[in-house]
């Protein structure tokens, strides 16, 4: 993978949570899930397996490579039909290649991955897709983007990110005259496309410029006006802990919840002045404590059956874990682990060691060989679990 990227203030990522919030701008995140959502796009890109990969996720890169195989010999045959339709012919109409082309000379089917793609010469907008395939005869085209994340994201005939691909591929391609973009989520097993034309490309420009130029002014301005809090937008938005609207909202909730702490005509102005940044601190921790106090009585509720299971949510439940007996913990380690494995991981605890043994495992059995260790490690006393404890986790929904 090209290390050396050129990344766009307004990347076609962007630009479905910036036409909600003009305010809106990413976070880097280290979330497991980021981290192994990079690692399967890098996977899929060099089709190559990635042992530090889990089974599901090495599966779920199979898969998209899998859909992309079958999608590219539909165009094969496709191909195939216009070469025999040429050889066959004698009355000199072919309606997909000039007859005048012999069999050998029928374009191939035009493969692409990981290609930049800008529209407007990148005043508005430019990014890299996944996968493209582009048909013989230059005319329809299809992109493809994997998405590994556990949350559903935009359909694609609605989608911001695949109809910038999709505009940058008609500017690039004068000769396309329709395109298909193509999500893959294999974790949800859910596949959205939908087809774009040439003739629709004046109406969709004009609704991602629309976006890009609202999000610049408000970068320009650099206030929070046209700030738009959401859910979850605010959550992966790297100006949160900044933004007035935001900050609005939680002097709401300290003014209802603890009126004695924090009076009614607290507002984003007053924590924004330097010299209110202990009271900031303040509600910061209080909407924290809000909060917390708050989903353990929703998550009491809906075990004890008061409530229904929240719309998005699950209830999961774990318990924390010691290492009791060191020895018998190493004695069993190791039968996974090399001496010198195992060692490297001693500063770091049992998620060191579970990786480790997961990333040393045949493919297929990662998942499988890291239970096995914790229930050999269990049965043997090395290890000992707390007290159980249940939270609700949002959960990954199609819709």
């Amino acid at each position: 993978m090209n290390e050396e990227r050129t990344h766009h203030p307004f990347s076609p990522s962007k630009l479905q949570s910036l036409e909600v919030c003009p305010c809106w701008d990413s976070k880097s995140s280290e979330h497991e899930r980021t981290v192994a959502g990079t690692k399967a796009h890098a996977s899929a890109e060099a089709k190559a397996d990635d042992a530090t990969l889990g089974d599901d996720d090495a599966f779920a890169v199979a898969q998209c490579l899998d859909f992309f195989e079958r999608r590219k010999q539909l165009m094969v045959e496709a191909r195939g039909r216009a070469v025999d339709k040429i050889k066959d012919d004698d009355t000199g109409s072919c309606i997909l290649v000039p007859t005048a082309l012999a069999k050998e000379q029928v374009p191939q089917i035009a493969e692409m991955q990981e290609t930049y793609l800008a529209v407007d010469d990148e005043n508005t907008t430019a990014g890299y897709f996944d996968k493209a395939l582009i048909a013989h005869d230059g005319k329809y085209a299809e992109i493809f983007d994997w998405k590994f994340g556990l949350w559903a994201v935009e359909k694609a005939e609605n989608n911001l990110q695949g109809i910038a691909y999709s505009l940058g591929m008609f500017e690039k391609f004068k000769t396309l005259e329709s395109v298909r973009f193509f999500f893959y989520q294999p974790h949800l097993d859910t596949i959205t496309e939908a087809v774009f034309t040439r003739e629709q490309v004046p109406a969709l420009l004009l609704r991602v410029r629309v976006v890009v130029e609202r999000a610049k002014q408000a970068r320009a301005s650099g206030n929070f006006e046209a700030a738009v809090p959401t859910t979850p937008g605010c959550t992966f938005c790297a100006n949160l802990g900044r933004c007035p609207k935001v900050a609005d909202f939680a002097c709401r909730v300290a003014s209802k919840f603890f009126p004695l702490e924090f009076p009614q005509e607290i507002t984003p102005t007053m924590l924004a002045d330097r010299k209110n940044t202990t009271l900031a601190l303040r509600l910061a921790a209080v909407v924290a404590i809000w909060a917390g106090a708050y989903r353990k009585q929703v998550t009491e509720r809906v075990i004890c059956g008061d409530t229904d299971m929240p719309a998005g949510y699950r209830l999961q439940t774990k318990s924390d874990r010691d290492v009791v007996d060191i020895a018998k913990y190493k004695e069993i380690a190791l039968q996974y682990l090399t001496e010198a494995e195992y060692t490297a991981t001693l500063t770091v605890g049992l998620g060191k060691i579970e990786k480790q043994i997961s990333e040393h495992a045949p493919r297929g059995s990662k998942t499988a060989q890291v239970k096995e260790f914790n229930k050999q490690a269990e049965e043997a006393g090395a290890i000992k679990r707390g007290e159980q404890y249940s939270f609700l986790v949002a959960s990954a929904t199609k819709d």
